[in-house]
């Protein structure tokens, strides 16, 4: 992908809002302009960016869990618009999973250069056990893989869990172990697609 999210800002430029966590007001789509970038006191490198939208919300931005682009005063081009589609329609992904610890994961995972990452998506609900037992040999003292290694049961527990909530406040209590396998082999799916479509970010952030 060309396009970048989350890029530096300065006052005075015009973004949009993709997601904004846990506000409805800015709805994502909404535009607006930057008129303060400061630290954020409770995240190490996280910043509060302030906004004037174009609906009347002053909502800040916060640089560590919500989403944003940087835009030009012109019709959006197919890459925006392909982008915004997909974040629309995938809604769930940022509601019931937890992306920011997701979006570090993946980094770790490709950093450890184990499997191709279109191939990845299996290895964030596989947990510890597994992803030591097929590809560990030999990588004892390789700290990629160690690091990505040491997250990977947080990553299948935050996975199974995201998947409960979203079963839980769509399908009510049906659901057994078979749904929760069969959602979580297509949620992977679409948090790899999300990550590899956000790949300009920066990831260690």
């Amino acid at each position: 992908m060309k396009s970048k999210f989350n890029q530096e800002l300065n006052v005075g430029d015009k973004i949009m809002c993709y997601h904004m966590e846990g506000e409805t007001s800015v709805s994502p789509g909404t535009k607006g302009t930057v008129t303060k970038v400061g630290r954020d006191p409770f995240e190490r490198d996280g910043k509060i960016i302030e906004v004037d939208w174009e609906n009347g919300s002053k909502l800040a931005l916060v640089s560590t869990v919500d989403v944003w682009k940087k835009i030009e005063d012109t019709p959006l081009n197919e890459d925006v618009e392909s982008e915004f589609r997909f974040l629309s329609q995938n809604e769930n992904l940022l509601k019931y999973f937890d992306w920011r610890f997701f979006r570090k994961f993946l980094y770790k995972l490709r950093n450890s250069g184990i499997v191709n990452m279109i191939g990845a998506a299996p290895l964030i609900y596989a947990g510890k056990e597994y992803i030591d037992r097929y590809y560990g040999e030999g990588k004892e003292d390789d700290e990629a893989f160690q690091s990505m290694l040491e997250d990977a049961d947080e990553a299948r527990h935050k996975m199974v869990q995201g998947v409960i909530n979203y079963l839980e406040e769509t399908n009510g209590n049906a659901y057994d172990i078979d749904l929760v396998n069969r959602f979580a082999r297509k949620f992977s799916q679409k948090l790899l697609e999300l990550y590899i479509r956000f790949s300009n970010y920066t990831d260690e952030s």
